[in-house]
């Protein structure tokens, strides 16, 4: 059995800082711990029930910070920022609301009257594809009525030539 003079002999001394980790949500953290240091011989203070181990200091719980997402509803409390007048930021184009309101009428026109041409185009292009269907059906018609005409003709020229 070993002496508590061989044991002490092979246990490093400890004297330094210690980092005590905190395990939480987020990650882990780890705060340093006062220094403390281990004797030779065992005191009752140093020794836990049955071991030579030191007690560690309780884990501190923190309450959650709560979210940061503010609602899109919420009251905006900014400070309203008055610039000087020659201020750049002061003489960047403000527009009022009938500024606005004559832009938007204006774009709302513009973009009708584009819709306007390109439906009537769109109408232009669907009665060409239908007398160019219409041409094609007639085409169509005259073709079977051609190889009616020359199958017939192939016919009564075929029984001539079986009767001479």
């Amino acid at each position: 059995m070993e002496s508590t003079k061989d044991k002490a002999s092979t246990d490093p001394p400890q004297s330094s800082t210690i980092p005590t980790i905190i395990k939480t949500e987020h990650g882990t953290t780890s705060l340093p711990t006062p220094p403390f240091s281990r004797s030779t011989s065992n005191t009752s203070s140093d020794v836990d029930e049955g071991g030579d181990k030191l007690q560690r200091p309780k884990l501190v719980q923190r309450k959650s910070s709560g979210t940061m997402i503010i609602p899109r509803d919420a009251p905006t409390n900014g400070p309203k920022v008055e610039y000087p007048p020659d201020d750049a930021r002061a003489m960047s184009p403000r527009r009022s609301t009938e500024e606005t309101e004559l832009m938007v009428k204006t774009a709302r026109l513009s973009l009708q009257n584009r819709v306007k041409e390109m439906q009537s185009g769109l109408a232009a292009i669907a009665a060409q594809v239908d007398s160019v269907r219409a041409n094609c059906d007639s085409l169509e018609g005259n073709n079977l009525a051609l190889q009616e005409a020359i199958g017939d003709m192939t016919r009564s020229l075929s029984r001539q030539g079986l009767n001479k």
